[in-house]
């Protein structure tokens, strides 16, 4: 089942495959996604737009999916995710990383222009549908040209146009909530444990993960955690897996290798051995129970 990959780390790692336009603490790829297998869990610890731009991919997280198709966006927020190849493998793609002091930047900045009366409540899901406009459409083509230029663009013309699509995009009505999102931002300083750990634990991430997506040493994490949850996070890890699978199980509509996949197990042995331990029987007799 292997551990969840890493798909900003990847991705900086291989420039060849993956283009790269990179400000500051900020990055804009283009490129093909070079996934063979069916599903890949994937992590990051920035947020990310993407824009497809040919083909698709679905993504899956928390029992909702996410088709994306030619000229469809989403948010993917700091989290884990499933990506799964569709009948069309190729996916074309433009990825845009930042971190939340980029959306704050933002909100700082142009919160003169930026219809924040009113908003809904920050949305619950941690990848989320964004509606483009010609504008921001535009947008996407319009920066392709300076992944294949000669001489590189100065930094300070790509801030500006990465400043540009963030703006669009929360400026754009249909896309209030991810306004709320990023407005919500600006209360805190640092990403909660708990929004870490309830978000993601059905992901094969290692606690080093966890604390990168939390923006945290491991030391700190694991201090913090312990003052939140107290215990370890590899006790509550296990907990919350093994609560997860039995629930799968109970359901019946997963076979043992899914619900060990889906429920953060880093492989079938793992899982069985520690849920028999937990509950006294194996994965395959208390399905048939």
């Amino acid at each position: 089942m292997g551990l969840v990959y890493n798909n900003y780390d990847d991705s900086i790692a291989d420039p060849v495959t993956f283009q790269q336009l990179a400000v500051k603490d900020t990055l804009f790829l283009y490129y093909k996604c070079p996934q063979v297998d069916k599903q890949q869990q994937l992590f990051s610890h920035y947020n990310e737009i993407m824009f497809t731009l040919e083909g698709g991919r679905i993504m899956r997280h928390s029992g909702k999916s996410w088709h994306l198709t030619k000229h469809s966006c989403i948010l993917t927020r700091k989290t884990a995710y499933l990506q799964e190849l569709p009948e069309t493998t190729e996916w074309k793609v433009l990825a845009f990383y930042f971190q939340d002091n980029f959306f704050r930047q933002i909100i700082k900045e142009y919160r003169q222009y930026l219809p924040l009366k009113d908003l809904p409540a920050p949305p619950f899901d941690m990848l989320i549908e964004i509606h483009l406009n010609k504008t921001t459409q535009a947008f996407f083509f319009s920066i392709l040209p300076y992944f294949t230029q000669k001489l590189p663009a100065p930094e300070g013309l790509l801030e500006l146009k990465f400043k540009e699509l963030l703006f669009n995009i929360l400026l754009d009505p249909s896309n209030r909530k991810i306004l709320a999102y990023a407005n919500s931002l600006m209360d805190i300083s640092k990403t909660p444990i708990w929004q870490v750990m309830e978000k993601n634990y059905m992901f094969n991430l290692t606690v080093k993960q966890f604390a990168r997506m939390a923006n945290r040493s491991v030391s700190v994490f694991k201090k913090e955690f312990y003052e939140y949850y107290r215990t370890t996070p590899g006790r509550w890890l296990t907990q919350k897996r093994l609560e997860l699978a039995k629930s799968f199980l109970e359901a019946g509509e997963r076979n043992i290798s899914e619900v060990a996949f889906n429920s953060g197990f880093e492989n079938l042995s793992h899982f069985s051995r520690i849920f028999k331990e937990k509950y006294g029987v194996s994965p395959q007799k208390f399905k048939r129970a």
